[in-house]
C-alpha cells in the first residue's frame, strides 16, 4: 500500500455505515423468513399478531420458496413499490424477489408507525400485513 494512502479502521467503516429504510430492511428479513434463511420468531415484536401467525401460514404453505432458493441466495429484483398513506403513519410495499435464476415471486407487505422507541427515540415501524405469491 502506498504511504500516501489512508489506513481504513473497523471504527472508520462502521461509521460510514447508514441505517436502511424500514422498507427494505423488512423485505430483506421477510425475504430471508420465508425461503428457510431465517427463523420466523427473527420478527417477533416486529410484526403484529394477527401478521405474525400469517407468516407462520406463509412460510407453512410456501415451502417451495425454500426448496427453489436452496443453493442460491435469494435477491429482490428492484427497488420494492412503496405506497405511502397520506397521513404518513403507514406504508404499504411491493416487491419482486428472485428465488433462483428465472423463478421470480411477488411479496407483499404493510408497516405501521408504532409510537417512540425507549427513551424517546424515533417511532418504530411493525408489520401488519404481508403476502407472498
Amino acid at each position: 500500500m502506498p504511504a500516501s494512502a489512508p489506513s481504513r479502521t473497523a471504527t472508520t467503516r462502521t461509521q460510514n455505515v447508514t441505517a436502511l429504510p424500514p422498507h427494505i430492511w423488512f423485505a430483506g428479513r421477510l425475504l430471508d423468513v420465508l425461503t428457510g434463511r431465517r427463523p420466523v420468531a427473527g420478527l417477533a415484536g416486529r410484526v403484529r399478531p394477527e401478521a405474525y401467525d400469517h407468516l407462520w401460514n406463509l412460510v407453512n404453505a410456501r415451502t417451495d420458496w425454500a426448496y427453489v432458493a436452496r443453493g442460491h441466495t435469494p435477491r429482490l429484483l428492484r427497488r420494492p413499490h412503496v405506497s405511502p398513506c397520506p397521513d404518513g403513519t403507514a406504508i404499504e410495499v411491493a416487491a419482486t424477489v428472485v428465488l433462483a435464476p428465472g423463478i421470480v415471486r411477488a411479496l407483499a407487505f404493510r408497516l405501521e408507525r408504532d409510537g417512540t422507541r425507549p427513551g424517546g427515540g424515533p417511532a418504530c415501524w411493525r408489520c401488519t400485513a404481508v403476502e407472498a405469491r
